[in-house]
């Protein structure tokens, strides 16, 4: 009689179906919180670091910790002798140099290398003191990051969301007193815009102004792509910026920016020294090992040139947006011979498009693990500085993503070409 009682039971392939999918349900939600896990503590780490060392030096006036916003110290001083001795005297070190010293005692002075444009945004922070004036800075800079970031991650699950927040390229920046924050906002807002409002997108380019060699690829995407309205109002805000930094500080402070520039390069790039160890750029890497000036611009080119092309090619076929933006972020760092180990904070953008297209085409494991070495390359950059140890990793982590970006277009078109072929 038992026998007679039907059974529910599934073909033997459907069971290992339905297993493999309930295992890949499993494995995905289990992963899902390992990152969360992961990167909630990652955040709380540095946050807790981060303000030890905020509150040890400027709540207990502690100048023997340290610094925390070291490179803000010539932003502000930069803003005050402008204020007392007119915009072309930050060039001079016989201005600078002193202030300098009062703020960074443990540290080497260091020049003002930014172009007049960057000079009028900070010059109101030179009425303030030094203090006040790092904290306006840090909030107003992390706000507009926060609010590039948050745009461009909606739809993002929580655990992504996580993993962007803790990106330590954002604790750099604040430690550091960098602008990177600044420009990842214009970056970002500028991409997030582009589709809906190109006009605002164009002024956002128009905004890396205050560090063009950032924002030197923006134009060619825009050609590339075709979005006339964001090319054309970039240039004409980039052309209001610099007359309105010619009304405020006069011209006087461009013809020294002019004069001053080979100078910086000489001492920077070609002569760098202790400075390529900081430096995540190919270029820099030739030099640390022994190449030629001549013969590291040569090997940088070889890695430059490609990547450009790369993007090129993906605005002008207009390949998914993420991808193209994604590329277009990674050119911009791989085509810059002199880049600081806290401009790698920029690598949030790739991240967080990449982690978008995996809407449209999951990620494999080797593509997670490019984004989690690219997630880890602030740290890793700043921590070859503090241990003296000239390894920047960087260069061959924004190749792999480069490369994750070309594979993953390169399966979609031949996806779509199978497609229509299949077609009757």
């Amino acid at each position: 009689m038992a026998d007679a009682v039907p059974r529910c039971t599934l073909p033997q392939n459907q069971k290992g179906g339905a297993m493999v999918r309930t295992s890949a349900r499993l494995n995905g939600h289990v992963g899902h919180q390992r990152l969360a896990l992961y990167a909630s503590a990652a955040l709380v780490i540095q946050s807790v670091v981060l303000l030890a060392v905020i509150i040890r030096y400027y709540f207990f006036w502690n100048d023997s910790s340290a610094l925390v916003g070291v490179d803000f110290t010539v932003f502000w001083s930069a803003a005050k002798v402008a204020i007392d001795h007119g915009a072309p005297a930050v060039f001079s070190p016989q201005w600078m140099s002193p202030l300098e010293a009062t703020l960074r005692p443990l540290a080497t002075v260091a020049p003002w290398p930014y172009p007049p444009t960057f000079l009028a945004v900070v010059l109101p922070l030179g009425v303030l003191s030094f203090r006040a004036a790092f904290g306006f800075y840090v909030v107003l800079s992390l706000s507009a990051y926060a609010l590039a970031i948050w745009r461009l991650a909606k739809g993002l699950d929580v655990a992504a969301k996580l993993a962007l927040a803790s990106f330590p390229g954002v604790a750099i920046c604040i430690y550091t007193g960098q602008n990177s924050l600044i420009t990842i906002a214009a970056a970002g807002g500028a991409l997030a815009l582009l589709a809906s409002n190109p006009i605002l997108a164009g002024a956002c380019v128009a905004v890396l102004a205050i560090k063009p060699q950032l924002g030197v690829l923006f134009p060619l995407a825009l050609i590339c792509g075709r979005h006339w309205k964001a090319l054309f109002a970039s240039g004409l805000c980039a052309a209001a910026f610099v007359a309105a930094s010619v009304a405020l500080l006069g011209s006087a402070v461009w013809a020294a920016f002019a004069s001053y520039l080979p100078e910086f390069n000489r001492l920077a790039v070609v002569h760098g020294g202790h400075l390529w160890g900081a430096t995540p750029t190919v270029y820099a890497s030739a030099r640390l090992l022994g190449l030629s000036v001549g013969g590291a611009y040569a090997v940088h080119a070889l890695i430059a040139v490609p990547a450009v092309a790369a993007m090129s090619y993906l605005w002008i076929v207009r390949a998914r947006f993420e991808l193209r933006a994604s590329a277009l972020c990674i050119a911009t760092l791989l085509v810059q011979p002199y880049l600081v180990y806290y401009d790698l904070a920029w690598l949030i953008l790739p991240i967080v498009f990449l982690m978008r297209d995996a809407k449209a085409r999951k990620l494999n494991r080797a593509e997670w693990l490019v984004l989690g070495v690219a997630w880890l390359m602030p740290a890793e950059g700043i921590f070859a500085v503090l241990t003296d140890v000239p390894l920047q990793f960087a260069p061959v982590a924004l190749v792999a993503l480069m490369v994750v970006v070309m594979r993953r277009h390169i399966a979609h078109a031949a996806g779509t070409m199978a497609n229509i072929r299949s077609r009757p």
